[in-house]
């Protein structure tokens, strides 16, 4: 028998939801590039994910056309990340990126962790991380370089 948490700390993060200007555009991407399936769009909002234990990791709220972007000078969000099951997956999603023109940011050098920052259409910054255990990180390292991606 599991037993739920009555400390009052989250068990996780439940869904980001993001504003947008162009919702078919931002679904398209966030489908097409990052792979998410579409759980639910009508009218207004759409919810994506990949989870299949979620209803939703992604939310996106349709906004005007003219609505202000993104500013990386005000209070806000900084970025958001997806985690990577593998190495693999992180180089195919980075792969994805580079041939739909997406704006990469930048990567992190951190010795154990490998990762991809990015756009998307509507500004916002994202992440892609593979983190791996630490006893697969020292296994890694035992036997070579921590993988990287091509950038």
């Amino acid at each position: 028998m599991t037993s739920a948490r009555s400390d009052g700390i989250p068990k996780q993060l439940g869904h980001v939801a993001l504003r947008v200007r162009d919702l078919d555009g931002a679904v398209a991407f966030y489908s097409d590039v990052l792979g998410l399936s579409v759980r639910r769009q009508g009218r207004g909002p759409a919810f994506l994910g990949a989870r299949e234990d979620a209803s939703h990791e992604l939310a996106l709220m349709p906004l005007p056309p003219d609505a202000p972007g993104p500013d990386p000078a005000r209070v806000g969000m900084y970025h958001f990340a997806w985690e990577m099951a593998t190495f693999e997956s992180l180089a195919a999603l980075h792969r994805r990126l580079l041939e739909s023109g997406t704006k990469i940011a930048g990567y992190s050098e951190a010795t154990d962790s490998a990762n991809v920052m990015f756009f998307d259409p509507e500004g916002n910054e994202i992440e892609a991380i593979w983190e791996p255990p630490a006893d697969e990180v020292a296994r890694i390292k035992a036997v070579g370089a921590f993988p990287r991606l091509p950038h």
